[in-house]
């Protein structure tokens, strides 16, 4: 009875736990054009990103001729997605990361409402480092992934568009609106003389009855 309980402990905790909707392998150029896998970037369930290392000894590389970053003064970081979803191209100043044994790296994933993703920012070392003349530039060491998904503000209440009186070039002012009579005059004063004429042989016949 107390292994089963156990297991089924463990089995809620699974369904409980997020589920990546995207992964992506990234793959840094640590030396010009040569692009390593240092770790995956998942987009999860639950609204948040992760980050996670690989660790391998021989991580694999990018051999494909179109992922090369044509400027030497980036350092590039592609993003390619295992779920056969679009790549990201993410390139900073290579002088970032001069000398920086403590470097950090930021990866900010937009989504929209439905949790598609149309744009990754990518941040890394620092901007004071490139006041450095010279330096070897290490990829870095601590890596953050935020999830940020667009907000819809609320539908802008516009003003009718101004009409130009062609004549005088001034724009045309509206009318003021209409009083009930005035709009519907036509209908009443009918209505009005009818009921005049109605009461005036009603008043004619009564002598004549008695």
């Amino acid at each position: 009875m107390l292994l089963l309980s156990i297991l089924a402990l463990a089995n809620t905790d699974d369904t409980l736990a997020p589920s990546a909707t995207e992964k992506f392998e990234v793959f840094h150029d640590i030396s010009y054009n040569e692009f390593v896998q240092r770790g995956e970037l998942h987009v999860l369930n639950d609204g948040t990103a992760q980050y996670q290392p690989i660790g391998l000894q021989d991580p694999p590389r990018l051999t494909e001729t179109d992922s090369k970053h044509p400027d030497p003064s980036k350092y590039t970081v592609i993003l390619r997605s295992l779920n056969g979803g679009a790549q990201f191209v993410l390139p900073v100043l290579r002088c970032r990361l001069v000398d920086d044994s403590k470097a950090e790296e930021t990866f900010v994933i937009h989504t929209t409402e439905n949790g598609d993703i149309f744009h990754i920012d990518y941040d890394a070392g620092n901007s004071a480092n490139c006041q450095k003349t010279h330096g070897s530039v290490s990829p870095p060491v601590h890596t953050k992934a935020l999830l940020r998904k667009r907000a819809v503000g609320p539908a802008p209440k516009l003003n009718p568009a101004a009409v130009i009186d062609m004549d005088t070039g001034k724009e045309h002012q509206p009318e003021p609106p209409k009083s009930f009579l005035a709009k519907y005059w036509y209908y009443i004063v009918p209505v009005v003389i009818m009921l005049m004429l109605g009461g005036d042989d009603k008043q004619q016949e009564a002598p004549a009855q008695s």
